[in-house]
């Protein structure tokens, strides 16, 4: 393999050397570092599918913290190793001598844990995108500068990129597949989020889809419930009550959540893990950002996704989302009739 790589990254002689001298058939045992939640999680499927293309023989382990298991991509490695981080010192040092050498070891994390379990893991070649260079000269033989400004599953594929390798577009998360011409008029609303600050308050999507169900009176509204007990959909009662076309849907189990989400017409919601599995199953979302950058989860390499943010960083008002939606739906569905109706849910 060729190191392909300018000044845009940083490379030590042993990388280079590893890398000009290593054939893919070559490499036998992979680690990936990737110690994130649901959302991070979806958005590290596409690079462990193209690692997989790159790497055919090779035993790929992903490493993540126990606080870390739900949506665990299990399916697209061999093994998982989870690092003991509550125990005692004693217990936390075997749990990181137990990793058996590698050939390439990806740090996805970037994280105190990922970065201690980097420096004790044998590997020949080991690869990280810190946000601190010194690390670079401690840890890692490639370092690759991460940028923000970019859809996330498209950045951690610059490490494959670093060997040459050709990743395929759209992206292929190995999920359910949304298929437009197959959708049915529904569209879906998650209102929660791992922090309150990140969604609009509860009785802001009540008036949200209060006005929806009326601009957009063709079409069935979901409320889908989260999967903590806090994550109800009881606010919404009032709204359903007035409107035929307005529902909430309970609660499902990960493995139900993906086709599920793969078969709706649109999902509307905020920064939350329930949106990188729709951006995964190649659902159009409609993306409400005023805390977060938008640009880290808003995909554009394919039009059906479109993201609501002010210039001035101001919460993004329901006539905004409307809009938004609107554009959305007519972008994505156009042998359908206009989505909206005329002068509906025109109120702030």
């Amino acid at each position: 393999m060729r190191a392909w790589i300018d000044k845009c990254a940083y490379l030590s002689r042993r990388g280079r050397r590893w890398l000009e001298s290593t054939a893919p058939n070559e490499v036998k045992r992979i680690l990936v570092i990737r110690q994130c939640a649901f959302g991070d999680y979806m958005a590290a499927r596409p690079f462990l599918v193209e690692l997989r293309r790159l790497f055919p023989e090779a035993h790929i382990t992903l490493a993540t913290v126990t606080t870390y298991r739900y949506a665990v991509p299990e399916d697209l490695v061999d093994e998982v190793f989870v690092q003991e981080t509550r125990g005692r010192l004693a217990e936390q040092w075997r749990s990181l001598r137990a990793i058996e050498p590698v050939d390439i070891l990806f740090d996805l994390a970037d994280t105190s844990r990922s970065r201690v379990l980097t420096l004790m893991a044998p590997a020949a070649i080991k690869l990280g995108f810190p946000y601190r260079g010194v690390f670079n000269h401690l840890l890692y033989d490639v370092g690759l500068r991460r940028s923000n400004y970019h859809y996330e599953a498209e950045v951690l594929l610059d490490f494959l990129k670093v060997m040459g390798h050709k990743p395929r577009y759209p992206l292929d998360f190995a999920m359910p597949l949304h298929r437009p011409t197959e959708a049915p008029r529904v569209i879906a609303y998650f209102p929660f989020a791992s922090q309150a600050e990140k969604s609009l308050p509860l009785d802001g999507w009540a008036q949200l889809i209060d006005q929806a169900a009326q601009a957009f009176p063709t079409y069935r509204h979901v409320l889908l419930e989260g999967h903590k007990a806090e994550e109800s959909g009881d606010f919404l009662a009032e709204v359903a009550a007035r409107h035929a076309n307005v529902a909430v849907q309970p609660r499902m189990s990960l493995e139900a959540l993906g086709p599920w989400m793969a078969e709706v017409a649109a999902l509307v919601c905020g920064d939350t893990g329930v949106r990188n599995l729709a951006l995964a199953t190649h659902t159009p979302t409609l993306g409400i950002f005023f805390q977060t950058l938008p640009y880290r989860y808003w995909p554009r390499y394919e039009s059906c996704h479109e993201a609501v943010f002010l210039r001035s960083g101001e919460v993004p008002g329901s006539t905004d989302i409307l809009q938004g939606l609107e554009e959305l739906l007519t972008r994505v569905y156009p042998e359908r009739e206009a989505p909206r109706q005329p002068d509906a849910g025109a109120s702030p």
